[in-house]
């Protein structure tokens, strides 16, 4: 495995007396493309939750870019270049597509400006439809779309990794077809990508290797071709196919 932009060790997530995360190993390396996979109630976005700074972990250390980062706040994360992707897109549904991608670098905001411009640029060429509909108000978008802004949001703070919680909430499978192949040219380009997936089939297909969690804790990792032929997620997530 190559050097790890993030590594997590016996990290745990609580609320009040309930334990969400029960002491997770996780590591992610340096331009590679990680799944989580699991069901509702698993742990999967409370453990993206301490990642990304916005829930302080009951336990364990996270470590993100050679550095100790447990504890730390979401937008000290950002600064640092982890770009979260939250479960719902949460986009800005009062202000523009454009707002919202220049949202995405507010710590550039009047100070490289042109640098922003550029990468909004780079965005829109990734998705084409958010460069028809930028001066439209976010909330107006189709569930897609909205997707997409989240995605392009998050690039636009130049991440060295990104989080996204459950991409295909809610979206039809065409739409994940388009999104998929962007999230793997990322990948390809260097771009260090964790993905929480409820959708198991895609995420096996696409990652180089999967975490499965259940009841809080990872029951299961591995390449995700290894995974994917386990008895266990054919049966809990692929429904037994491709297990002749």
């Amino acid at each position: 495995m190559s050097e790890a932009i993030l590594s997590l060790s016996g990290v745990r997530v609580a609320y009040g007396r309930i334990e969400a995360v029960r002491g997770v190993d996780l590591t992610v390396g340096r331009g590679a493309f990680v799944g989580v996979i699991g069901s509702n109630g698993a742990g999967k976005t409370s453990l993206m939750r301490a990642i990304s700074g916005v829930l302080r972990p009951a336990g364990g250390t996270i470590s993100f870019d050679g550095a100790d980062v447990t504890g730390q706040k979401s937008h000290q994360m950002v600064a640092r270049g982890l770009a979260m992707v939250p479960e719902g897109r949460m986009v800005f549904a009062d202000q523009s597509v454009r707002d919202n991608l220049v949202l995405g670098a507010y710590s550039r905001i009047g100070k490289d400006d042109a640098g922003i411009a550029a990468d909004i640029d780079k965005v829109l060429g990734l998705f084409p439809r958010l460069s028809e509909r930028i001066d439209q108000l976010a909330g107006t978008l189709s569930g897609g779309e909205q997707q997409m802004l989240a995605i392009a949001r998050g690039l636009v703070s130049r991440p060295k990794l990104l989080v996204i919680d459950e991409l295909s909430l809610g979206l039809a499978p065409k739409i994940l077809d388009l999104l998929f192949p962007v999230l793997t040219a990322l990948n390809k380009e260097g771009l260090s990508i964790l993905l929480v997936e409820q959708m198991a089939s895609y995420a096996l297909a696409v990652t180089e290797r999967t975490y499965v969690m259940e009841n809080g804790r990872v029951i299961l990792d591995g390449p995700s071709a290894q995974v994917a032929a386990d008895p266990r997620v054919l049966d809990a997530y692929l429904g037994r196919r491709g297990a002749a």
